[in-house]
């Protein structure tokens, strides 16, 4: 029976990380550009002790998060400084930590430091990983392959100056994960080379791919394994002590 409630103890740990996921998940719904958390991999492993026929199962996990790169839905905001990533690219950006990420949040706005930096606070970086600090302007222009363009106070209607291109990359996407921190990078802690493949759309912002249903149902279902795990331990516990009772009757 030790096995039984074993099985069972290690279903409700998995259980425990996927509610972890999911309330993540709800929590960013409305996020821009939020990528969807899924159920880390890993296998079903056994301990097993070499003078007894018994063995305790575990779940052994990889030590990175993957996250689903489903495209969300595009909303049409008409606000100049949000910008959606139109193809599969990302773009750069350097958190607080200072360790360069991928993102494709794209509610963009202009921090103190005139720099541009998205809806976290992140700043958003250029082809070369620099900050994209902008000069003083009157309206922004962003084009579809990212260059960013400013219309100056006093410079004639039309005459725009580059502040540079948003730095972005298609190369290597099936080697992301999510680190600890939370955000986008490769397995290694390391990112892709900018290879400016990324197509952009000014006026609109990519929703969250998170389907708040979807999640809620899942949530639902995970209830009622939680329930039937807790059954089978209460089983098993009742066993034991049956076979105990059993066992201490007198011949």
């Amino acid at each position: 029976m030790d096995r039984l409630a074993q099985t069972a103890l290690s279903a409700i740990r998995q259980m425990q990380d996927l509610k972890f996921d999911l309330a993540h998940n709800l929590a960013n719904v409305n996020v821009p550009g939020f990528r969807r958390d899924l159920p880390n991999e890993g296998n079903a492993g056994f301990l097993k002790r070499l003078d007894e026929a018994s063995a305790k199962v575990l779940p052994l996990e990889t030590d990175f998060r993957i996250f689903s790169g489903e495209m969300g839905s595009l909303q049409n905001t008409g606000v100049e400084t949000d910008i959606a990533v139109l193809n599969d690219a990302y773009f750069y950006v350097q958190p607080d930590n200072g360790q360069v990420a991928l993102s494709r949040r794209g509610d963009f706005s202009v921090d103190a430091l005139n720099q541009l930096v998205n809806g976290a606070g992140d700043l958003v970086l250029s082809d070369g990983l620099a900050p994209i600090v902008l000069p003083p302007f009157t309206a922004i222009s962003v084009t579809d392959i990212g260059e960013v363009l400013v219309q100056q106070p006093g410079a004639p209607i039309g005459e725009l100056t580059s502040a540079g291109f948003i730095g972005s990359t298609t190369t290597g996407l099936d080697q992301l994960t999510k680190n600890l921190d939370g955000q986008i990078r490769k397995a290694d802690g390391t990112v892709p080379d900018p290879d400016q493949t990324g197509k952009f759309g000014q006026g609109f912002l990519e929703a969250s791919n998170v389907n708040a249903i979807e999640e809620l149902v899942r949530n639902l279902d995970m209830q009622r394994q939680f329930e039937i795990n807790v059954k089978l331990i209460k089983k098993a516990s009742d066993i034991d002590s049956a076979g105990t009772k059993l066992m201490s009757l007198p011949n």
